[in-house]
């Protein structure tokens, strides 16, 4: 991320959004867990948004229950009963099970866009890439 010819630096840049930069990457499996009880819950957008945010924006720690009960709080779940139903590891068979789907897809990059049932855009692509396959729809 700290090169200057960092195509995703330089794309966020643009566009005025802020990213930053970590010298380490934090776990996200808890993360994920926590999403799967916003899913559960029907606030999947909303936590999914808080955590981008946090992770990009703000440079924050996905592993820290702190973060991520103020996320869930702020997305309106119930940070206590998210974090003892992924503490109980409640969510754990479900997060494994979309991983296993996930990796029989051949997916292996974050983001990731299925156009039309058909086309697959993996990572974080230039506009560019995004008019050419809505141009094959």
């Amino acid at each position: 991320m700290g090169a200057p010819d960092n195509p995703l630096a330089l794309r966020a840049r643009k566009l005025g959004i802020t990213l930053v930069e970590r010298s380490w990457i934090p776990s996200s499996r808890r993360a994920h867990e926590c999403t799967e009880y916003a899913r559960a819950e029907g606030k999947i957008d909303a936590f999914h948004a808080g955590v981008l945010r946090a992770y990009w924006t703000e440079g924050r720690d996905l592993h820290d229950w702190d973060v991520l009960r103020a996320i869930a709080a702020a997305s309106g779940l119930d940070a206590a009963a998210m974090q003892a139903a992924v503490e109980a590891g409640t969510l754990r068979p479900v997060l494994d099970r979309r991983l296993a789907a996930a990796h029989e897809l051949g997916v292996n990059a974050v983001p990731l866009f299925v156009i039309a049932d058909r086309y697959v855009v993996q990572g974080a692509q230039t506009a560019d890439v995004f008019e050419s396959v809505l141009r094959r729809t």
